[in-house]
C-alpha cells in the first residue's frame, strides 16, 4: 500500500510540474528560440492556432500576417524561432513533435529594451 501511495504522489507531483508552461523571456527587436525539438513532423502554435508546420523535414509558415517573415525553423537543431520580437508577440506557444507525441507549452514574455 505504501508503494502505491508513493507512486501516486510522484505522479501527481509530475503532473503539477509538467502541466505548467515553460517561461521564455525575450526583448523587443531581438530573437527567441523555442527549446523543443521537431526534426521531421510537428508544428508551432500560438494561442491555439497553428502558425508554423514541419512535414517530412520541410518547413512552411501558415498564413498569419502577425508572423510574416519572422518565424523560422532550424533543420539542424529542430527549434522554431521568432525574430524581431514585438510586445504583442507575448502569449502562449505550443511546440508539437508529432513523431514523438510530445507537446511542450511555453509562455513568452516580451520586454522593452
Amino acid at each position: 500500500m505504501k508503494s502505491i501511495f508513493s507512486v501516486f504522489l510522484l505522479f501527481t507531483s509530475a503532473v503539477s510540474v509538467f502541466g505548467q508552461p515553460k517561461e521564455l523571456n525575450g526583448i523587443v527587436g531581438r530573437r527567441v528560440a523555442f527549446p523543443a525539438v521537431v526534426k521531421e513532423v510537428g508544428s508551432l502554435m500560438y494561442e491555439g492556432e497553428t502558425v508554423g508546420d514541419v512535414t517530412s523535414s520541410y518547413f512552411r509558415t501558415l498564413r498569419n500576417v502577425k508572423f510574416t517573415g519572422r518565424l523560422q525553423w532550424d533543420s539542424n537543431t529542430g527549434h522554431f524561432s521568432l525574430s524581431e520580437l514585438k510586445m504583442e508577440d507575448k502569449g502562449e506557444y505550443t511546440v508539437q513533435n508529432t513523431n514523438k507525441k510530445i507537446s511542450t507549452d511555453f509562455q513568452l514574455n516580451v520586454y522593452s529594451k
